[in-house]
């Protein structure tokens, strides 16, 4: 079975030109999320899920469902911004008003491995892509966690307008001994944001290869540097939106990225209320064994 990414929250703090995502418009009922969950560990054996955005910190209940996940016995990665760590945090995408401060030691006590982005050594470079979220804010929130000692993972997307910069990234990760893993994602030209905007960000297999032996020479001592292609990652997650709608992005059956895999389209498997989602994910599961997935 893929890898499981429950985008639990309908918004975000912050606004992404290159965004993959599909946001939901309403929010799922957290007990059907959870009976969903327990499904999908009885009938495939999942034994982790990836919390994630839209910013799942901007959902009001965010904390009962993490629980309700680690109580089924979940190992639970959460993707954030992080924003609400800090304080009460203003919604800049996808929805309006502030979402109240969440605690990061409580996230932490449920969660295995808390993931924050960092896409630049400074503003203007992180935001080109992540806008509203500017480098210091991000180092904030690293501080907390590493006062908590929260296991932290640092996410950037690797573009073209930041493939020079990450060995400036990894100098301001040194002295955090709480990151235990930094990823680096080659951008991906899907979704309705990523697609549109793709020429902004595009970057080839080279130079994103050179990118991350860059950060592998300067990351500090002992932190795992993985880089994800894009090709690798084809046919990897399965994705349920805040609605609960489930899907994964249309993608051709070979292995290489091809042109076609450029677009904006998904495929859409159903809602995770629908009495038989476990049976169409079971041939979904079956697609992609004969494939070799």
């Amino acid at each position: 079975m893929r890898s499981v990414i429950l985008s639990a929250g309908k918004s975000c703090f912050v606004a992404c030109p290159g965004c993959y995502n599909y946001f939901g418009r309403t929010i799922s009922d957290t007990s059907h999320v959870l009976l969903f969950a327990a499904g999908l560990r009885d009938r495939f054996g999942i034994e982790k899920i990836t919390v994630g955005g839209g910013d799942p910190l901007t959902r009001p209940d965010i904390l009962p469902l993490l629980k309700g996940l680690y109580g089924l016995g979940f190992g639970i990665r959460l993707d954030t911004v992080g924003t609400n760590f800090l304080g009460p945090a203003r919604i800049r995408f996808m929805g309006t008003g502030t979402a109240d401060h969440v605690s990061a030691a409580e996230v932490a006590a449920v969660t295995d491995l808390i993931g924050i982005p960092l896409d630049g050594s400074t503003d203007a470079i992180q935001q080109q892509f992540r806008r509203h979220a500017t480098v210091s804010s991000q180092l904030a929130i690293l501080a907390q966690l590493e006062e908590i000692g929260a296991a932290t993972c640092i996410n950037t997307v690797v573009h073209a307008g930041n493939t020079d910069d990450l060995a400036a990234m990894a100098e301001l990760l040194r002295g955090y001994t709480c990151v235990r893993e930094w990823q680096l994602f080659q951008f991906m030209p899907i979704g309705p944001l990523g697609h549109h905007n793709r020429n902004r960000y595009l970057v080839n297999g080279a130079d994103f290869e050179q990118a991350a032996k860059n950060a592998r020479e300067n990351a500090p001592g002992g932190l795992a540097v993985v880089a994800k292609r894009a090709h690798g990652r084809k046919h990897r997650y399965l994705l349920i939106d805040s609605a609960g709608l489930v899907w994964t992005p249309e993608q051709s059956p070979a292995a290489a990225w091809q042109s076609e895999d450029t677009n904006d389209r998904r495929h859409m498997i159903g809602n995770i209320s629908d009495a038989d989602i476990l049976d169409r994910l079971t041939a979904l599961d079956e697609v992609d064994t004969e494939a070799g997935g």
